[in-house]
């Protein structure tokens, strides 16, 4: 081989390695593998199914008082940003069947897309500890918020008569701008994850 096609050869090399480089930062962070979907027993990825959009997942439990009082606030939210952001329930308690969570859709009038977790893999990516918790991740699959979907529950007993804060809205007008800074978690109060089995 001669010197020039060496050259050439190793200018191919370089700008290989490059693109590959380009190709994974363009990757969403800490790809996670699609949970199940409650009742179709169908794998589902929600950034893939997302087309774009923003993607909000609100982490639930069928037995969280606090989780349940926040179904139509969560309806609400979920109709207001339909254009701009996709939203799914997610289920992480391996214990919950898919007719529990059926029935508790049916109960809560929950018109969302439903994933449940049982490994825990959305949870781990979205860094939330409680329900009701809610993750925003923007169009490249970045987590740019989780935390509490507003300041209606002070604490545990406590609420307000209505918020005076509305950080998940937020959250998602900020993701949905295109220039979304990763955004203050603020803790949520609820139902813990680490009691889950």
């Amino acid at each position: 081989m001669s010197m020039e096609y060496r050259k050439i050869f190793r200018c191919f090399l370089v700008c290989c390695a490059i693109l590959f480089g380009a190709m994974l930062w363009c990757l969403p962070e800490n790809a996670a593998a699609p949970s199940v979907v409650a009742g179709s027993g169908v794998a589902q990825d929600p950034w893939a199914s997302a087309a774009g959009k923003v993607v909000v997942l609100i982490f639930v439990r069928t037995d969280c008082p606090i989780a349940n009082r926040y179904a139509p606030e969560i309806m609400r939210l979920s109709a207001k940003h339909a254009s701009d952001a996709a939203f799914w329930m997610v289920y992480p308690d391996k214990r919950e069947s898919s007719e529990e969570i059926r029935k508790h859709e049916v109960v809560y009038h929950l018109a969302l897309p439903v994933l449940r977790d049982p490994q825990r893999e959305l949870m781990k990516r979205a860094q939330v500890s409680v329900t009701p918790e809610a993750a925003v991740f923007d169009a490249k699959g970045r987590l740019v918020y989780h935390g509490r979907i507003d300041n209606w529950f002070e604490d545990f007993g406590r609420a307000r008569p209505a918020p005076t804060t509305h950080e998940l809205a937020d959250a998602i007008a900020a993701a949905a701008s295109g220039h979304p800074a990763t955004l203050p978690s603020v803790a949520a109060v609820g139902c813990y994850l680490s009691d889950l089995q």
